[in-house]
């Protein structure tokens, strides 16, 4: 299916830990779970009954009559009739066609809804793994300056390290601390949006590998199929073909109503029957509507290009937006801030260096280290968008 598409696409790291889900699951549970798709899809039902119900033939009526005089006990002449009013055939026929396009009209606004709410979901699951990884890194810097307290601690016993490099050792482990904190923060705080796309229920995620996604080797080949499949625009198309059905019900709706009926005339008792036809024609009101069908016809199609020029543009924004930031991370070396953090650390175990050099070089490597985190989360993200179609 289509829609379960992102389960093959997103390639994580899968873990049997209890209450812990991979993204896959996650974007299934949301899409299950989520409270306004499953309140639109009532509200959609709800469209396409309307419809059905204003196009049903309305109830008869019955009308009696009595008529009395002076010098004459009880009803003189009486009048009973009874009538049924109908549109002409063709109108309930159009009417029928109509709801069959609302629905469709509802079926891809929750399709666009269902879409936006997943990539929501998806977007979030991204920065919670950049999280984890933030937090694996800070977990294990912080467990490297427990370990360099304890060790300038002996130094300080042993008079071979002085009062400012071990304050510098407390302040660092005192400032990765509130960097765990924050983090964790954020974390709770993506959680519980991510709870909320849930219909309230808790969702985790603990993955700490990004997703991957194909690469986009020619944008314009790319740019088409996406724009073919495009949620936003798929809803205006289906506007646009509703809104010249109406207007084409709208220019029948000059045909006249038909009313038939039984009617009863009573005199002294004598009744005579009859038969009672009639039509109405809408001759003032139709006129209006059919202009304001039209109105809306032409509002419909300019909806039409302005999803059009929306959705390309934001193709390009995003897609030009990535190419920078790849450039920016294909320049990053990954492997020599770590090596240089092991370097850095046998340097100061060994004396060659002190505390205070120590930890302005190794900020400066985690500070590299974390801005590659970033910068790698918000490219991913940034695929996640230009792959949206495929949710």
């Amino acid at each position: 299916m289509k829609r379960y598409l992102i389960a093959t696409i997103v390639a994580f790291s899968t873990y049997s830990i209890a209450l812990a889900d991979t993204v896959g699951d996650v974007l299934k549970q949301v899409a299950s779970n989520n409270l306004t798709l499953q309140a639109l899809a009532h509200d959609n039902q709800a469209d396409v009954l309307d419809i059905k119900a204003s196009n049903s033939i309305g109830g008869p009526s019955v009308e009696y009559s009595p008529f009395f005089t002076k010098g004459y006990s009880g009803v003189v002449e009486s009048e009973l009739v009874v009538s049924q009013e109908i549109d002409f055939p063709t109108k309930y026929a159009a009417r029928n066609k109509q709801a069959k396009m609302q629905n469709i009209v509802g079926e891809q606004l929750l399709i666009k809804q269902r879409r936006d709410i997943l990539l929501q979901a998806q977007l979030l699951c991204i920065d919670l793994i950049r999280l984890n990884q933030t937090l694996s890194m800070l977990h294990e810097r912080l467990a490297n300056s427990e370990t360099l307290l304890q060790m300038y601690q002996k130094r300080m016993d042993a008079g071979d390290a002085n009062a400012l490099e071990l304050n510098k050792v407390k302040l660092d482990c005192m400032e990765v601390r509130t960097l765990v904190n924050e983090a964790q923060g954020e974390r709770t705080s993506l959680l519980q949006q991510l709870r909320q796309l849930n219909g309230g229920k808790p969702i985790d995620v603990i993955d700490t590998v990004l997703p991957e996604y194909p690469q986009i080797t020619n944008f314009e080949s790319y740019r088409a199929l996406a724009l073919a499949s495009d949620a936003d625009v798929a809803v205006a198309q289906t506007a646009l073909r509703a809104a010249d059905m109406n207007l084409k019900l709208q220019k029948n709706e000059w045909l006249p109503n038909i009313s038939f009926g039984y009617r009863r005339n009573t005199e002294h008792g004598e009744g005579i029957n009859g038969f009672l036809v009639g039509v109405s024609f809408p001759l003032y009101s139709n006129s209006n509507n059919v202009k304001a069908a039209r109105q809306r016809r032409e509002s419909a199609e300019l909806q039409v290009m302005q999803a059009q020029n929306e959705a390309e543009a934001t193709l390009r924004t995003n897609y030009e937006q990535l190419q920078g930031l790849q450039q920016v991370i294909d320049h990053s070396d990954v492997k020599l801030l770590q090596e240089s953090l092991t370097l850095f650390a046998k340097a100061l175990q060994h004396g060659e260096i002190t505390a205070l050099v120590y930890y302005v070089e190794i900020n400066s490597i985690y500070e590299k280290l974390q801005r590659h985190i970033d910068l790698h989360c918000q490219s991913v993200k940034l695929l996640a968008e230009l792959h949206k179609a495929e949710l």
